[in-house]
């Protein structure tokens, strides 16, 4: 703004520096003779030509003015055009700036979704996983204890079945002993020997 001031001056300058020195030639020839009759020396010569002066600084002020008027002006609208320019711009970047943030929270919400219904998945997936583990390992126990049961009670009635026979056997030997030592009675050793015999017999039936 500064450039285009001086620029206006320098024109307005070269402007009545030419008037000044047409209207200067025209009261003087190019010989250098008077030709308007007046001597350039006398008082109203010189007194007009300091009304001349002072109405052309007059002038001079008065575009000068008019110039900065318009400067003025030029500025003026240029800093409403670039205020303009500064607001839009503004309302254009808070508009995008609104936007990118009500997609960037609608992208937040949706991925915190997303997340909760994984994070429930694997949780009922896991619960799920557990609770399928902890009934196989009872059921792995139970047949474990039942099993552990039914070899107890058969070696429970091995034992006694061993047992039963060691003590039929010690009876055996010890009525052998009596009848073989004459102790007994007739009747009573045929008895005996019958009772002997007859699991014998039906052993050998069986087998």
């Amino acid at each position: 703004m500064k450039y285009i001031y001086a620029f206006v001056v320098l024109l307005v300058v070269a402007a009545f520096s030419g008037c000044g020195e047409s209207k200067h030639s025209e009261k003087i020839s190019l010989l250098g003779a008077d030709t308007t009759g007046v001597n350039p020396n006398s008082l109203a010569y010189l007194s007009a030509d300091k009304n001349e002066e002072r109405k052309n600084k007059l002038e001079l002020s008065k575009i000068e003015a008019d110039a900065k008027v318009k400067i003025a002006q030029i500025q003026t609208q240029g800093q409403l055009s670039i205020a303009k320019l500064n607001a839009q711009t503004q309302q254009e970047i808070a508009k995008t700036d609104s936007a990118t943030k009500i997609t960037t929270s609608q992208l937040d919400a949706s991925t915190k979704k997303e997340t909760m219904q994984y994070t429930v998945y694997i949780v009922i997936a896991v619960v799920l996983f557990l609770i399928i583990a902890l009934f196989l390992l009872y059921q792995n126990s139970k047949r474990n204890r039942e099993l552990k049961k039914q070899l107890q009670e058969e070696k429970l009635r091995h034992e006694k079945a061993l047992h039963e026979k060691e003590l039929e056997e010690k009876r055996l030997h010890k009525v052998l002993d009596l009848v073989a030592a004459g102790k007994m009675p007739a009747t009573i050793e045929e008895e005996v020997i019958l009772s002997i015999s007859t699991p014998r017999n039906r052993l050998i039936d069986s087998a």
